[in-house]
C-alpha cells in the first residue's frame, strides 16, 4: 500500500512539472520549447530516482536487505547525479554487510573512500570491518596454537615444548591462546622445568584478569612453583581486588586453604606458628582433618595431652574413615602409661594394618618395658620388649633394651646373644659396649678382648673408646692408651725414687724389725702393649740386739761354745736388683726375676715371679724372700759356732677367682699353697685361702667399695724361731680372721690419686710346739700359744702431680694382723718422661708405690 502511494506521488510530481513547463514555454519559438522539454525530463526522472532510493532504504530498515540492494544496485547504475549514485553504492554496502557478505560490502566502501566521500558512518564501519578482520586472524592464529600445544604437550622431550613457547612468544606476549600457554606451563613443570613454567604462569596473569576460571588454573599452578609465604601473600592480595564474582573469591578461599596445609606440612613437629596456621584452617574449614591432626600432634608434643585427645577424638567422630586419628589417641595413651588402653585403641583399627598401626604398637611395647624397667619389673620390662622384636626383628633398639634388662638381671649369656643381634643391623657403640660387658660377666673374657681389638681399629672414635673402657675395666691400661692415642699423655714411661720406715713389733728383740727402703724404679712402656721395669732396692735392716747368752742359733747345744755377740748380725746394708716384664693380651702375662738382697750372712738366692692373668682368673707363682726377720731375710751366724743359716725362700703358686654381678656387686676367691725352705733350714709348707664379697658404689669424687673378708691359713710346722733349722717367720697351725673392709678410691686420670683402705675384725691364731732344734733328735720343745682377739690393717696413700713431668706421693700403712704388729710410713718422687695434665691410668695400674706389697 505504501509502495502504490509513493508512486502516485511520483506520478503527481511529474505530472505538475510538465503542466508548469507547458504553461511557461507556450509564448516562445519551437527551440525553446525542445530545451524546456529535455529539462523536464531530467527533473522528472530525480524525482523518480529519488523515489527508488527511498523505497530501497524503506526495505532495508524493514530487515529485507536482498529487496534493497536490488533498487540500490539499479540506482547505481542509472543514478543521475553522483551523490544519489554514491549514497546508493552506500546502501549496497550495507546491504552485502547484512547478507554476510562483508569483503563485497568493503570494497564497496573503500571504493567510496577513493570517490571522496566520507561520511562518520561510513568510517565507522570500515574501522569495524578492519577489526574484524583482525579478530578472525587473532581466532585463526589461536587455533594454530590449540592445535599445535595438543600435538606437543605429551612429548617426552622437553625441549618439544620449549620450542613451542620459542616460536610463540610474540602470541604470548599479546595474551592469545592463553589456554594453550597454561597447558604449556604445567607440562614444562610436569617434565622438571620449573623456571620456564613459572615465568610463563606469571604473565599469564597478566593476560587473565577477568578470565576467572583461568586465573584460578594459573594459581594453582603456582601453587608447585613458589614458597608457600609468597603463595599465601599473592592470594590474599588477589581477594582484595573488588568487583570479582563470588566464585572466584571461594575457588581464591579454597586455595588458600590448601596453601596453608602445605605450610602446615612444611613445618616441625613443635614450630611455633604450627598452632596458629592450624587454627586458621579450621576457621576456614572447622572440619579440615589435616589441621585437627597437626593441631593434636602439637598439643602433644606440647605436653597437653588432654587437649590432643579431644582433637584426635574429634577428628575421629567427624571423619570415622581416618585412622590416624585412633593412633593419635593411642600415642597420648602411651605417653600417659596407660598401656591397657593404648592396646585397645590399636586392637580396634581394622585390617590392613598400616605401618603407623605398627609402629605405634611397637612404641608401646618399648615404653612399656622402660616403665616396667624403671620400676624394677624386669620380667615384665623382659617380655614387654621381646613383644616389640617380634614386631620389627630387623631394628635394634628392642634387641638392645632386651639386652640390658637381661644384664641387669644377671642373664649374661642371653644378653650377649641379644646385643649380638643388635650389633648385626647397625654397628652401634651402646650395642658394643653392651656386648662386651655381657662377655665380661659370662667370663668369657677371650671373646671380648678379641672384639675389643677389633674396634680399637675403627675409624670411629666412639667405637674406639667402646674399646677403651673395656680394656680400661680389665686393667689393661696399655692396651687402652693405644687404643684411645693418649700415649705421650699417659704411658711415656717414668722413674720412681722412693723412701720408707718400717718397724715391726716382736716378743723379744730378735723379732723385732726396722727397715729403711729406698726403691729406685725404671719403666719404659712399647708400642706393644708392654712394659719393662727396671729396680735396685738398697735396704737397711736392723734388729734389737742380743742379751747375754740369748736362745739363738746352737745355744745349748754343744757346751763347749762360747758366745761371740759380734757373730749375730743386728743390722745390715743390702742391695736388691730385679727386672719385670708386662704384656697385655687376652690373658696378661707378667714375669719378674732377681736376686735376693745381695749382703748377707747367706749367698744370695735368684728369685722369679709369673703371673697369668685376665678379669676373672689369675693364675701365679713364685720364689720369693720371707722378710719377716733379718734371719728368714738375709740369714744369720750362729754365735755359738760358726754355723749360718736362714735366708727363707717361699715357692708355691696361687689361684684367684673374681666374679663380679650387676650393682657392681663383687666377690674374690683365692688358694694357695707355698714351701719354705732355706740354708740349713726346716722345711715347711703352708696353705693358705681367703675370699671377699662386697658392693662398689661410685661417685663424683672417687669409688667406694663396702664388703667382709675370711683369710684362713695352716703351716705344717710352728718356725717362728731363732735357733738352729728355725726360720724365724709367722707360721701358725691354724689361722682365721674375718670382718669387715672399706676402701675408697678415687677416679683415674687426674692429677692427684687418694687411696685409703682399712678392715678390721676377729682374729684368731693358734701355734702348735715345736722343737728347739728341729734337726736334731733332741727332746727340747718350744710351748706353742694362742691368741683371739682383734686384728686390723689399715692404710693410706696419696699422690699429687706438682709439676707437668713431677709427682709427689706418700704413705702410711698399719697391720695387725699376726703375732707382731707393723707400720710403715714413706714417700716417693716420680718423673715422667714426658709432661702429664694427670697421672693417667698407667702408673696407678703398674708402679709398685700405689699398691700393697706382699711380704
Amino acid at each position: 500500500m505504501i509502495r502504490i502511494m509513493l508512486l502516485a506521488v511520483a506520478v503527481w510530481v511529474t505530472w505538475t512539472g510538465h503542466l508548469r513547463a507547458s504553461d511557461a514555454v507556450l509564448p516562445f519559438d519551437d527551440s525553446v520549447r525542445r530545451v524546456s522539454a529535455a529539462a523536464q525530463e531530467r527533473e522528472v526522472a530525480s524525482v523518480r530516482d529519488r523515489a527508488s532510493l527511498e523505497i530501497a532504504w524503506w526495505h532495508f530498515r524493514e530487515g529485507r536487505p536482498q529487496k534493497a540492494l536490488a533498487f540500490f544496485e539499479e540506482l547505481r547504475r542509472r543514478g543521475e547525479t553522483l551523490s544519489l549514485r554514491q549514497e546508493a553504492q552506500w546502501g549496497a554496502a550495507l546491504c552485502l554487510d547484512r547478507l554476510q557478505r562483508r569483503n563485497e560490502a568493503a570494497a564497496l566502501v573503500e571504493d567510496l573512500h577513493r570517490q571522496g566521500y566520507r561520511t562518520r558512518e561510513t568510517e565507522k564501519w570500515l574501522a569495524q570491518y578492519q577489526r574484524a578482520g583482525g579478530f578472525i586472524q587473532r581466532k585463526l592464529l589461536e587455533g594454530r596454537i590449540r592445535r599445535e600445544i595438543a600435538k606437543v604437550r605429551d612429548a617426552e622431550e622437553v625441549g618439544t615444548v620449549s620450542r613451542f613457547v620459542e616460536k610463540n612468544a610474540k602470541a604470548l606476549r599479546r595474551c592469545i591462546a592463553p589456554e594453550a600457554f597454561f597447558e604449556a606451563a604445567q607440562a614444562l613443570r610436569q617434565k622438571g622445568e620449573a623456571v620456564q613454567a613459572l615465568r610463563i604462569q606469571e604473565k599469564l596473569l597478566d593476560c587473565t584478569a577477568h578470565r576467572y576460571a583461568l586465573r584460578l588454573g594459573v594459581y594453582s599452578e603456582l601453587l608447585e612453583l613458589v614458597p608457600v609465604e609468597n603463595m599465601l601473600a599473592r592470594l590474599r592480595s588477589e581477594k582484595e581486588r573488588t568487583d570479582i564474582p563470588t566464585s572466584y573469591l571461594d575457588g581464591l578461599a579454597t586455595l588458600e586453604r590448601e596453601v596453608l596445609r602445605r605450610k602446615l606440612f612444611t613445618m616441625a613437629e613443635g614450630a611455633e606458628d604450627v598452632e596458629a596456621v592450624a587454627r586458621e584452617i579450621l576457621q576456614q574449614s572447622p572440619d579440615d582433618p589435616d589441621a585437627l591432626l597437626k593441631l593434636g600432634w602439637q598439643a602433644y608434643h606440647a605436653g597437653r595431652f588432654s587437649e590432643a585427645e579431644a582433637l584426635f577424638s574429634q577428628l575421629h567422630r567427624r571423619h570415622p574413615e581416618r585412622q590416624d586419628a585412633l593412633l593419635g589417641v593411642a600415642h597420648v595413651c602411651i605417653a600417659q602409661q596407660k598401656f591397657g588402653e593404648a592396646h585397645q585403641v590399636l586392637e580396634s583399627l581394622t585390617p590392613p594394618y598400616t605401618k603407623e598401626r605398627q609402629s605405634a604398637l611397637f612404641r608401646l611395647h618399648m615404653e612399656e618395658g622402660v616403665q616396667r624397667q624403671k620400676a624394677m619389673d624386669l620380667q615384665g620390662a623382659e617380655n614387654a620388649y621381646r613383644r616389640a622384636a617380634e614386631l620389627q626383628g630387623e631394628d635394634a633398639a628392642p634387641w638392645r633394651a632386651l639386652g640390658w634388662v637381661l644384664l641387669e638381671q644377671g642373664r649374661a649369656t642371653e644378653a650377649a646373644k641379644a646385643f649380638t643381634k643388635a650389633l648385626n643391623v647397625a654397628m652401634e657403640p651402646s650395642d658394643a659396649q653392651g656386648l662386651l660387658l655381657s662377655l665380661e660377666r659370662s667370663g668369657r673374657f677371650g671373646e671380648a678382648y678379641d672384639m675389643a681389638e677389633g674396634l680399637s681399629q675403627k675409624e670411629d672414635s666412639s667405637l674406639r673408646q667402646v674399646a677403651v673402657e673395656h680394656f680400661q675395666r680389665a686393667g689393661k691400661e696399655l692396651r687402652a692408651v693405644l687404643a684411645s692415642g693418649q700415649g705421650p699423655k699417659d704411658a711415656s714411661g717414668w722413674s720412681t725414687l722412693g723412701v720408707s720406715f718400717m718397724s715391726r713389733s716382736g716378743d723379744d728383740g730378735t723379732s723385732r724389725l726396722k727397715t729403711i727402703r729406698m726403691p729406685w724404679r725404671w719403666a719404659l712402656p712399647t708400642e706393644a702393649a708392654s712394659l719393662w721395669t727396671f729396680q735396685v732396692e738398697g735396704i737397711y735392716m736392723e734388729t734389737e740386739r742380743l742379751p747375754e747368752k740369748p736362745s739363738v742359733g746352737s745355744s745349748g747345744l754343744f757346751d763347749d761354745m762360747a758366745f761371740q755377740a759380734s757373730r749375730w748380725v743386728t743390722s745390715q746394708w743390702v742391695v736388691s736388683p730385679s727386672v719385670a716384664y708386662t704384656r697385655e693380651g687376652a690373658w696378661d702375662v707378667r714375669m719378674e726375676v732377681g736376686l735376693t738382697p745381695l749382703e748377707g750372712p747367706v749367698d744370695p738366692e735368684p728369685v722369679l715371679a709369673m703371673e697369668l692373668s685376665q678379669p676373672r682368673w689369675r693364675l701365679e707363682a713364685h720364689r720369693k724372700s720371707v722378710e719377716d726377720s733379718l734371719l728368714s731375710w738375709i740369714g744369720q751366724r750362729d754365735p755359738y759356732s760358726k754355723e749360718t743359716w736362714g735366708r727363707v725362700l717361699r715357692t708355691g703358686g696361687s689361684v684367684t677367682y673374681n666374679h663380679s654381678w650387676p650393682r657392681d656387686i663383687w666377690s674374690r676367691v683365692r688358694l694357695g699353697a707355698d714351701h719354705y725352705g732355706g740354708k740349713g733350714m726346716w722345711e715347711n709348707f703352708a696353705v693358705s685361702g681367703d675370699a671377699a664379697m662386697g658392693q662398689s658404689f661410685s661417685w663424683t669424687a672417687g669409688t667406694i667399695s663396702l664388703g667382709g673378708f675370711v683369710a684362713a691359713a695352716r703351716y705344717e710346722r710352728n718356725s717362728d724361731f731363732y735357733t738352729l733349722g728355725h726360720g724365724g717367720y709367722f707360721s701358725p697351725s691354724v689361722f682365721v680372721m674375718a670382718g669387715p673392709t672399706l676402701r675408697f678410691q678415687t677416679h683415674e686420670g687426674k692429677p692427684w690419686w687418694l687411696d685409703i683402705q682399712a678392715s678390721a675384725g676377729y682374729l684368731d691364731y693358734q701355734t702348735e710346739k715345736s722343737p728347739v732344734y728341729p734337726r736334731k733328735d733332741r727332746p727340747e720343745r718350744y710351748a706353742g700359744e694362742r691368741f683371739s682377739g682383734l686384728g686390723y690393717s689399715g692404710s693410706f696413700k696419696a699422690v699429687r702431680l706438682i709439676a707437668p713431668q713431677w709427682a709427689v706421693g706418700v704413705h702410711l700403712d698399719v697391720d695387725k694382723s699376726s703375732d707382731y704388729t707393723r707400720w710403715s710410713a714413706g714417700a716417693a718422687l716420680t718423673w715422667f718422661y714426658d709432661a702429664h695434665t694427670s697421672l693417667g691410668r698407667t702408673t696407678p695400674r703398674y708402679d709398685a708405690f700405689f699398691h700393697p706389697v706382699d711380704r
